[in-house]
């Protein structure tokens, strides 16, 4: 399977996940808490398939912020790569009604992205995002 069939792949389980989180309809409360990931204690984990796929869509990260997902829009608490943003991004929502539905969902879709590696011949990893990024793309700044 070639990258373009892969990442079409993806984006039908992404959809299929889609439409069971319409159904148990959990809200975002557009704070960025999700993407300030070391100031509550987060960390975010992702395969080499969704991060290719994130990197083909939205493009390397412009910074690399101490902590944070380069992706977030902090001035509107928002992800600036939304349409290629990581399975973890889209199963974890801060709505307490969903956190019972949220690893059981996660878990069931992310063993589905993991087979996808195989059926593609992508060697399959799990990769802490945040580091993955840094040694791609070099460290975070430091602050002074």
């Amino acid at each position: 399977m070639d990258r373009e069939a892969a990442f079409g792949a993806l984006e039908r389980i992404y959809a299929e996940l889609r439409v069971e989180l319409d159904i148990l309809g959990p809200r975002c409360q557009l704070t960025g808490r999700c993407c300030r990931l070391r100031e509550y204690g987060h960390q975010l984990w992702a395969t080499p398939l969704e991060i290719e796929y994130l990197l083909a869509g939205a493009g390397p990260p412009k910074t690399l912020p101490d902590g944070v997902c380069p992706y977030l829009q902090e001035e509107r608490a928002v992800c600036g790569a939304r349409p290629w943003r990581l399975l973890a991004c889209r199963t974890f929502f801060c709505d307490p009604a969903y956190r019972y539905h949220m690893g059981p969902l996660h878990e069931r879709y992310h063993r589905r992205v993991r087979d996808l590696h195989g059926a593609a011949g992508i060697p399959y990893a799990y990769l802490e995002f945040l580091g993955e990024m840094a040694r791609r793309f070099g460290p975070a700044p430091r602050p002074s």
